[in-house]
C-alpha cells in the first residue's frame, strides 16, 4: 500500500506536455541533465518561447529545488554576452523554475569535425565567457558541447552552471564530477580548478577539429592527430598539447591565459575572417615568441631585462656578453635598476656588496 501511494505521488508530480506552471505552458521536453529536466515552454504573457529548467524527481518523489536556486544565484552574478543569462526565476506550485532564452541548438547537435573557421569562432566566445567567470572566481565544472548553446550568426552562449563552484581562495572537494568524457583527471577525483575548465575546452576543440574525442589515459599524440595537423598549424597543435596536459600545473592557469594563447596560435587569415567579441592581440612573430620564452625561463634568476644596444634582444644586467649577438658593449649606468653604479664596469651595485 505504501509503495502504491508513493507511485501515485510521483505520478502526480510528473510534468506533461500542455500542462501549466504559472505563466508557462510546457510544450516539449528538450532533455534531462544531472539534476534537472529542460522544457521548451511558452511564456503566455510575453508570447515567446523559453527554455524552462525544473529539478528532477528524486528517489523520494520530491524535487530538489536548492541546487537550481544555487545556479540562479551564481549565474545572476555573471553578466557577459557569452554567458546564458537568467530571464526569470521563481517557485511555482512548489517547483523551482529557471527560464532562459532558447537557442536554435547546442554544439552537441553539430557534426564532427566542424569547419575550422566556425569552431574557432565558437571556442573564442566560450573562452571569453570562461575568462570572465574565472575573473569572478567561478569554476564552471561542466563545460561540454551540450552546454554551449548556439544562437543566430553562431553566437555561442555558455550555460548550465549547475555544479559550478565559487572559489574562496582554497581548493574544495566536490561530489559532482561533470559529464563523462569531458572531465579533467583532477576533477574526476573531486578537485576541480580553473585549469579543469581549460582542459574541457581543449577536449572540445580537439574533437571538433579532428573528429575524435580523446579518452583516458590521454597519451599524446591522440587518435586523430594527423587530421589535426592537416587542418591547423604547428602553433595550434602546441596550444592543444598544453591545454590537454594530464598534470594541471602544466596547463594554462585560467581561461584568460588560455584565450590569449589561443589567439596567438591562430593564423592572421583566420583572425581577419572572424568576428570575435573580445579584443584580439596581434599575432607574435617567431622572434617575439623566442624572446618571451627566454624571459619566462630566466625571470627567477634575472629580475630585470633591458634591450641589447646592438641586436635589441633582452639582456640581463649581470651578463658580460649578450647571449644573442655576443657583444660586450652594453652599459647599464643609465638604465640600472640598482642603487649605485660601479665606476669600472658601469653596472649597478648594492651598498652591501664588497665587489
Amino acid at each position: 500500500m505504501e509503495q502504491k501511494t508513493r507511485a501515485l505521488s510521483i505520478k502526480k508530480l510528473s510534468l506533461r506536455r500542455r500542462s501549466r506552471l504559472g505563466k508557462y505552458r510546457l510544450e516539449s521536453r528538450l532533455g534531462t541533465g544531472g539534476y534537472c529536466e529542460v522544457w521548451k515552454a511558452k511564456d503566455t504573457i510575453e508570447g515567446i518561447y523559453v527554455a524552462l529548467k525544473i529539478p528532477l524527481i528524486n528517489s523520494r518523489g520530491q524535487r530538489d529545488n536548492q541546487t537550481l536556486l544555487k545556479e540562479v544565484k551564481l549565474v545572476s552574478q555573471l553578466r557577459h554576452p557569452n554567458i546564458l543569462p537568467v530571464k526569470n526565476a521563481n517557485i511555482i506550485n512548489g517547483y523551482a523554475v529557471m527560464a532562459t532564452e532558447i537557442g536554435r541548438k547546442t554544439l552537441d547537435d553539430c557534426s564532427r569535425p566542424m569547419s575550422v573557421k566556425r569552431i574557432v569562432n565558437i571556442i573564442s566566445q566560450v573562452l571569453s565567457a570562461l575568462a570572465y567567470a574565472h575573473q569572478h572566481r567561478v569554476v564552471h565544472c561542466d563545460v561540454t558541447p551540450a552546454n554551449i548553446f548556439l544562437f543566430p550568426n553562431d553566437q555561442a552562449l555558455l550555460g548550465d552552471f549547475g555544479i559550478g563552484l565559487e572559489m574562496k581562495g582554497r581548493l574544495v572537494t566536490v561530489d559532482e564530477f561533470g559529464t563523462p568524457g569531458y572531465v579533467a583527471p583532477e576533477q574526476a577525483y573531486g578537485k576541480p580548478t580553473y585549469r579543469s575548465d581549460c582542459f574541457a575546452v581543449g577536449l572540445i576543440l580537439y574533437e571538433f577539429l579532428s573528429g575524435v574525442l580523446p579518452h583516458w589515459p590521454y597519451r599524446w599524440p591522440f587518435k586523430g592527430h594527423d587530421r589535426l595537423k592537416q587542418r591547423t598549424n604547428l602553433e595550434m597543435t602546441r596550444f592543444l598539447h598544453q591545454a590537454l596536459m594530464i598534470e594541471p600545473e602544466r596547463r594554462f592557469a585560467n581561461a584568460e591565459e588560455m584565450l590569449t594563447a589561443f589567439h596567438d596560435a591562430l593564423t592572421p587569415g583566420i583572425l581577419k575572417k572572424l568576428s570575435i567579441q573580445v579584443p584580439r592581440r596581434k599575432i607574435k612573430d617567431w622572434q617575439q615568441l623566442r624572446r618571451d620564452a627566454f624571459i619566462n625561463r630566466y625571470r627567477r634568476v634575472f629580475t630585470h631585462f633591458s634591450p641589447c644596444v646592438k641586436c635589441g634582444e633582452p639582456i640581463a644586467e649581470s651578463m658580460t656578453y649578450c647571449p644573442w649577438c655576443g657583444t660586450d658593449r652594453n652599459r647599464f649606468d643609465k638604465r640600472t635598476s640598482l642603487d649605485y653604479i660601479c665606476t669600472r664596469c658601469k653596472k649597478g651595485i648594492l651598498p652591501e656588496w664588497h665587489y
